[in-house]
């Protein structure tokens, strides 16, 4: 997941280089002085827009990222009210995870391992009120088993493998970008 993390920053970071590259061409091309009046003045609009896309896609990135590791510890404990769970998540998804969570803790089980993600932005929704940002992850579940607590031995039944995901990130004013929607499509191997 790290990678993931890094790769999706060097991609939105080299999106911001792309867009900040003409000041820094006339600041290292040997002219002396102020930059040319053309590069002076305001940022065009769309320079505008995709600083504020590329900045919104990365946020939401990061809840999403946030998210999933929570959920992770939170399942190895089992703790339904783990504390990071509400700073990346929102209702209805909050409320979700905490269920099955809670349904954990009452069976006697914990998720042990580790799930790879590989997720990418497919939508930033600016216009929309709220504000959202569309996910979608190859989740790969192969190293991540529902064992018993007390035994570590495996819970009977269906174990994940390699499925898509899908995530809805929503921007709230007073807390930010928070997974708010999610699906698993285990029926979609990937």
């Amino acid at each position: 997941m790290h990678r993931v993390q890094q790769h999706t920053t060097r991609r939105v970071l080299a999106i911001l280089a792309v867009l900040g590259l003409a000041g820094v061409v006339s600041a290292c091309g040997g002219q002396e002085g102020p930059a040319p009046a053309s590069l002076d003045g305001p940022p065009s609009a769309a320079s505008t827009e995709t600083t504020e896309r590329s900045a919104a896609a990365e946020a939401a990135m990061a809840a999403y990222t946030g998210y999933m590791d929570a959920a992770q510890k939170a399942s190895a404990i089992p703790d339904p009210r783990y504390p990071d769970l509400r700073k990346y998540l929102a209702d209805p998804l909050l409320g979700r995870v905490q269920a099955g969570i809670s349904l954990l803790q009452r069976e006697g089980a914990i998720r042990q391992g580790r799930l790879v993600t590989n997720p990418t932005v497919t939508v930033v929704d600016l216009e929309s009120t709220p504000r959202t940002v569309q996910i979608q992850d190859c989740v790969d579940g192969t190293d991540y088993k529902m064992v018993y607590k007390t035994t570590r031995s495996a819970v009977p039944g269906k174990q994940n493998v390699r499925y898509v995901a899908t995530a809805t990130a929503t921007f709230y004013p007073e807390l930010g970008w928070l997974v708010s929607q999610g699906l698993s499509h285990e029926d979609q191997p990937c």
